[in-house]
């Protein structure tokens, strides 16, 4: 009996081992993960078998494997790839060796969600999971503008404004005469910062091939070093599908009569503009090319400041197929500009004086002023190239180096020429840690040199001391960040810290540490609370510390000693999304308001050091200024913003806008009696003990902005209206109702903000070509850009464009 049992049990035992040994064997899954609407390849897609707690992620062309020991012959995989998919679960057979499978991921039909990168510098986040405020223009609204450049469709975005190229995010910045950015403007997460102004360089933007535009806002340096303080405008551009894309869209615009007939400087002559642009995209096996090239012409709505533009673009992307997850790639973009240029006009009221028998009128507040006994020219080249080599492994970790070489080179006619070029580096390490825990660290380095003795050399007095300067200048900077962002069933988590070194002119090195939190909580579906508290910084630009030079009555001096800038932002926010998807009708947005501060300590802005009078009657003055720490400075604010659209049969609707509300106070405003106020009693600028201009109000900002933007459609047709408003600009540079002749009349006779539309009608004639007019300026309103430019008068403009 003993030995049968034995036999027994053993021979049970062995029916266990052999079943067990059946069901465990080595296995190696692979395939490819495909968006199921055009078959093009999905990168970063998470590929599961959470039971066996395996997983791994897609490379560059949506291409996995998986490798290890079976538990079983069938397995349940999941497939996941952001808020822009839906989740695949799919139960599947394997078999010992090499297994075989792909996947194709169907797009959500409608959602209330974006899909964002800018926050966490390449992870992908829906955007009502991230911690700060973020915005996102699609390609369609951008199409929509008819515009050879991106510059104006800034403008449209809530919170943002656009001063004449200098950008300004909830107040953060105001004007600074062209040099100098507190917005980090990025293409494809790099800087398009200048060596030499600082400034944001927006005609390398190729606005033909953008996935779409994302506008971070708040301090946000420790993921994008200085100028970030106000935060980041983020263009990210397209990479071409599985099918080969062209492109051509031909513009043409007409100026209307000024409002004020008497500044119609050409009489009855028309005023044309245009441009055409031509794009090609396609992938040709492991390599894609993306073209683009444009060329604008515009005579100017005001006397001589005519355009002429080239633009080219070349975008190329390898990706061996001997090495699963590596891309390489190679952008190369130019911009020539040949283009006139003004400060403020000679005078707003017009003289109708007619110049013999052209017909031709002095234009008063559409004729600039003369530079030096003539008009400003300048042809300014603008190259960038851009090395990127990245590496994305079986496990998910990606390794990613991404450069950029910019070089700048600006000739004039009034001895202000300079060359600049600035290398930036940037490497970056991320890890994602299931669907939990993103991380990225990374380091940057960049090093600039600008020439222009003209510009930036001669002799001046610092310190009492008489330092000769040759014009040549160099800076490097350094910089180390991390960030990491978890999840905790609903709540998200976000802690970041950078630390920067910049040496100029082999100086002893500014160090700059900077961190910023972040949480975001969904209280319920669709209702997201945020909070967040970052810091930032921002190194003065080569022209801030050392512009030598003068022109239209302003003397602009050195100050090598300016201090770097910095601050912080906080900001609480709510956002509520809602969704209607019913057979027949659609109904989706969001609504999201949030309330911030601001606070910078060292604030550079512009001053006036003296005012050297050469006449009094007429008044002619030469204002000597330079850039300083005048200001500690708090930014107040609430923001509220909104995107609904609606879809019912052939009919749809969508609004899109916002308002913004700002108290930007100066913490060391003088007193009122001490402020200079040359409007009321221009006799103080004799009066040494007056020459302060420090008011309580920041300059260059508005207490409110709005932007609104309405589209009405049906089937092929939409008619949508654009809507700005910016409130009274309380406070400018006092200095300038001295140099700009009748500033303070224009001001007076328009003492409540701008309000400014634009109508534009769409026709879809075929599913690849569109036909648009856009009447810009609509009802003709006569507004001012800076103090002394006026906005384009009213403008029609007619669009073609062709996809095939």
């Amino acid at each position: 009996m003993y030995r049968i049992l034995l036999l027994c049990t053993g021979f049970l035992f062995g029916l266990c081992y052999i079943g067990q040994a059946q069901d465990s064997f080595s296995f190696t899954l692979s395939g490819q993960v495909l968006d199921q609407s055009d078959n093009s390849p999905l990168a970063g897609v998470a590929v599961a078998i959470p039971s066996w707690q395996m997983g791994t992620y897609t490379d560059a062309e949506g291409r996995f494997t998986l490798e290890g020991e079976a538990k079983a012959s069938a397995a349940t995989i999941e497939v996941n790839f952001s808020s822009g998919y839906q989740d695949l679960k799919q139960k599947i057979s394997l078999s010992p060796g090499e297994n075989q499978i792909n996947f194709s991921l169907q797009p959500n039909e409608f959602t209330t969600e974006d899909v964002v990168i800018t926050a966490a510098k390449g992870f992908e986040q829906s955007q009502s999971d991230v911690t700060v405020s973020i915005e996102v223009v699609k390609p369609r609204f951008i199409d929509l503008q008819a515009l050879p450049s991106v510059d104006e469709a800034l403008n449209q975005i809530p919170g943002v404004d656009n001063q004449d190229g200098q950008l300004n995010i909830r107040g953060s910045s105001g004007y600074a005469y062209g040099v100098g950015s507190r917005v980090m403007v990025t293409l494809d997460g790099l800087p398009l910062i200048t060596g030499d102004a600082g400034a944001a360089d927006l005609d390398l933007i190729p606005i033909d091939n953008i996935q779409q535009i994302e506008v971070m806002k708040g301090a946000s340096s420790v993921l994008y070093g200085s100028s970030a303080l106000g935060g980041v405008i983020n263009v990210i551009t397209a990479d071409p599908g599985s099918k080969p894309k062209t492109a051509i869209r031909l513009r043409g615009g007409m100026y209307g009569t000024p409002a004020n007939p008497s500044l119609d400087w050409n009489g009855d002559a028309n005023t044309f503009t245009g441009s055409a642009h031509a794009f090609h995209s396609r992938k040709m096996g492991p390599l894609s090319l993306t073209l683009q090239g444009n060329v604008i012409k515009d005579p100017g709505y005001r006397q001589n400041t005519d355009t002429e533009e080239y633009r080219g673009l070349a975008m190329l992307k390898f990706q061996p197929a001997s090495i699963p997850g590596l891309t390489v790639g190679f952008n190369a973009s130019i911009s020539v500009d040949s283009s006139a240029n003004t400060l403020y006009w000679e005078d707003y009221y017009a003289d109708t004086t007619i110049v013999e028998a052209e017909t031709l009128y002095s234009g008063g507040g559409l004729t600039p002023t003369m530079d030096a006994g003539a008009f400003r020219r300048q042809l300014q080249t603008s190259i960038a190239l851009d090395p990127s080599v990245k590496y994305l492994t079986e496990g998910g970790s990606l390794f990613w180096y991404r450069g950029r070489l910019l070089r700048s080179n600006n000739q004039n006619n009034t001895g202000q020429s300079s060359t600049n070029w600035i290398a930036y580096n940037d490497f970056i390490y991320q890890m994602a840690l299931g669907k939990h825990v993103n991380w990225v660290a990374g380091a940057t380095y960049s090093y600039a040199e600008i020439y222009g003795d003209s510009l930036y050399g001669g002799n001046y007095v610092f310190n009492g001391d008489t330092i000769q300067s040759s014009g040549r200048h160099y800076s490097n900077a350094i910089g180390v960040y991390s960030q990491i962002d978890i999840t905790f069933g609903r709540l998200n988590l976000s802690q970041g810290i950078r630390y920067e070194s910049v040496s100029i002119d082999g100086a002893s090195p500014e160090a700059l540490p900077v961190s910023r939190f972040g949480l975001n909580y969904e209280l319920r579906k669709g209702s997201n609370l945020r909070a967040s508290f970052g810091q930032a910084f921002r190194v003065p630009s080569i022209a801030e510390r050392f512009a030598n030079t003068s022109g239209g009555g302003v003397i602009v001096e050195p100050n090598p000693g300016i201090l770097p800038e910095s601050g912080y932002s906080a900001e609480l926010g709510l956002r509520q999304g809602f969704l209607v998807n019913q057979p027949g009708f659609k109904l989706k947005g969001f609504v999201d308001i949030a309330a911030f501060t601001m606070r910078y300590e060292d604030m550079v802005e512009f001053g006036v050091n003296s005012v050297i009078i050469r006449r009094f009657n007429p008044l002619e003055v030469d204002a000597r200024f330079s850039s300083y720490n005048l200001a500690d400075a708090r930014i107040n604010g609430v923001e509220y913003t909104h995107n609904i659209f609606m879809e019912a049969g052939d009919f749809f609707a969508s609004w899109n806008g916002g308002v913004t509300w700002t108290d930007p106070r100066n913490l060391n405003a003088v007193s009122p009696d001490s402020q200079m106020n040359l409007v009321e009693d221009i006799t103080q600028i004799f009066n040494l003990d007056r020459w302060k201009d420090q008011p309580e109000i920041l300059k260059y900002r508005s207490e409110w902005t709005v932007r609104s933007s309405i589209s009405l459609g049906y089937g092929p047709a939409s008619l949508t209206t654009n809507f700005r408003y910016k409130s009274y600009i309380q406070n400018i540079d006092q200095y300038l109702y001295l140099v700009v002749q009748n500033l303070d009349d224009f001001r007076t006779f328009y003492p409540n903000g701008d309000p400014v539309f634009d109508f534009i009608f769409a026709y879809d004639v075929t599913e690849q070509i569109n036909l648009s007019a856009n009447l810009k300026n609509a009802f003709n309103r006569e507004f001012l850009i800076i103090p002394g430019t006026l906005a384009p008068q009213r403008q029609l403009v007619l669009q073609m464009a062709w996809k095939f």
